[in-house]
């Protein structure tokens, strides 16, 4: 009896306490600026650039800018972006999405599986930080496309090296 009494409450509570879901801004392009840090020309210029990449490479790069991360780290928010988006191909999970709240002064680079021996933590961590001086200043328009050339040329450099060391590695 003692026990079903506990159940019983532990169950109201649960049911009263308001249920937050995290909410993510659909899908709507390459870039989706929903903290509208980026003016339409920008957000030109950053989606034919992650068009070229992925024409180029077949590797996906998103640029999101969210208002607020409702209370979760941007690590797990990153994740779960990437994952309710559907970000990288199928079965390759070779897709990379630019997270900036600026409301909350955060940045990160959330990596697809299959990217991470390529866009390591520590290059993640390094083009984030050469971004950091320019959100500073107020500009994150530059700081964005910093982050965009840098991750970019990362995942174009295992196209680079020549055919004999790929077959190597």
């Amino acid at each position: 009896m003692r026990h079903a009494l506990t159940a019983l409450l532990l169950a109201f509570f649960a049911l009263a306490s308001p249920a937050v879901a995290q909410t993510f801004p659909p899908l709507t392009g390459r870039v989706v600026d929903d903290a509208h840090i980026l003016t339409p020309a920008q957000v030109a210029d950053l989606t034919s650039k992650s068009e070229a990449l992925e024409a180029q490479t077949g590797r996906q790069l998103v640029v999101a800018t969210v208002p607020s991360l409702q209370g979760y780290p941007i690590e797990d928010f990153g994740y779960r972006l990437g994952r309710a988006w559907g970000i990288g191909q199928k079965g390759k999970d070779n897709g990379v999405v630019l997270l900036v709240a600026p409301g909350e002064r955060r940045v990160r680079i959330a990596v697809g599986y299959g990217l991470e021996g390529l866009l390591t933590d520590q290059r993640a961590a390094r083009i984030v930080n050469d971004m950091l001086p320019y959100f500073r200043s107020g500009n994150g328009a530059q700081a964005i496309s910093v982050g965009v050339k840098e991750i970019d040329s990362v995942l174009r450099s295992d196209l680079r090296r020549p055919q004999y060391l790929k077959k190597a590695a």
